[in-house]
């Protein structure tokens, strides 16, 4: 799977998911100054997941309408320990599962919430 990670998720979740087999890209490297609305934009013509901390993606699609990457995991706490995140996060990467869906990873669980459905003539 390919993955692009926010500028606020760092280096532990990227090696993590890179360990796994999967293709990793980072934004605090590649454009650390990109406004969300730019961020998502390249998750979306990349085909990417992407992973962040920042619940405005959420609010850009589900509230705004824009376009849709693969699937939103929005990490929603922050742990003492970045490794309790890999360690919740690692289990829950099944595409298909994933795939238009902003899985939020909570204080005490996770839980996956659907896209909004689009009209093709809408957009």
């Amino acid at each position: 799977m390919k993955f692009l990670l926010d500028a606020n998720a760092g280096s532990t979740i990227a090696r993590a998911l890179r360990a796994a087999g999967h293709e990793v890209s980072r934004v605090a490297l590649d454009m650390p100054d990109a406004p969300d609305d730019v961020v998502l934009e390249r998750a979306v013509s990349e085909n990417c997941i992407l992973v962040t901390y920042d619940r405005d993606f959420g609010e850009l699609v589900f509230q705004h309408g824009a376009a849709q990457p693969v699937a939103i995991i929005y990490i929603r706490f922050e742990p003492d320990d970045i490794y309790e995140v890999v360690e919740r996060l690692m289990p829950l990467l099944d595409e298909a599962a994933l795939r238009g869906h902003m899985t939020i990873i909570g204080y005490e669980n996770t839980r996956r919430r659907p896209f909004p459905k689009r009209d093709p003539d809408n957009g």
